[in-house]
């Protein structure tokens, strides 16, 4: 028997922010937002791994883990 991961409930949102790290400084607009991560647009394309901190107007910064990227979209995995 297979066990099926759950996915945390997403919530469409339309937040301005940043992703940053040591090589990079990127406006975001981060268009879905749950517990565990979000989905977010940048011109700038990321690798999968890639650790960046989130930093969201008016809300606070985050640690994240780059999942994927396509087409100027992106999932990131929030850490701790």
């Amino acid at each position: 028997m297979s066990k099926i991961a759950e996915r945390a409930e997403r919530h469409p949102v339309s937040l301005r922010g940043f992703a940053l790290s040591a090589t990079r400084d990127c406006d975001i607009r981060v268009s879905n937002l749950s517990y565990t991560g979000c989905q977010f647009s940048c011109s700038d394309p990321f690798d999968a791994g890639e650790i960046v901190e989130l930093r969201i107007m008016k809300r606070g910064a985050i640690e994240a883990e780059i999942r994927w990227s396509d087409d100027g979209r992106t999932g990131a995995r929030f850490m701790g």
